[in-house]
């Protein structure tokens, strides 16, 4: 099975979260998600892997973004083409800052762990995924 560790800065992506989470509006998962929009993380795989918020009005990015991205160490743009599984093809993902985890919202744990210059570490395989925090920064 193949497995692949997706590495983000905290001191990055802290400034996503936070937007998220003042928004008064916010953009909903493309998915036909009956429920009510909620602060969220948007990872995205096109063009590189990155997150973004999804609070609205959109964060300013740089002139080639829309919106203010944070790439996964390793993953920015042009690498579109270097993955297979267990990635395979573009995704937008949202992820729920305000859900329930053992120690806390994660809007917390992100909040606790920035603070401490940690990463946000997604390991994905084929189907799945988990986010754990790393103290220290990605190897190559």
């Amino acid at each position: 099975m193949s497995v692949v560790r997706l590495c983000f800065p905290l001191s990055k992506v802290i400034d996503l979260a936070e937007h998220a989470m003042a928004a008064t509006e916010h953009s909903r998962s493309p998915y036909d998600d009956p429920r009510p929009a909620v602060p969220s993380l948007i990872w995205v795989k096109d063009d590189g892997i990155y997150l973004m918020s999804n609070g609205i009005p959109r964060q300013p990015g740089s002139p080639e973004n829309t919106a203010r991205i944070v790439y996964a160490h390793g993953h920015e743009s042009g690498t579109h083409w270097c993955y297979g599984e267990p990635l395979g093809d573009d995704f937008v993902e949202y992820i729920d800052l305000t859900q329930a985890t053992d120690a806390g919202a994660l809007i917390d744990l992100i909040r606790s762990y920035a603070a401490l210059d940690a990463w946000l570490v997604f390991t994905v395989s084929t189907g799945t995924f988990e986010m754990t925090f790393s103290p220290t920064r990605p190897t190559a």
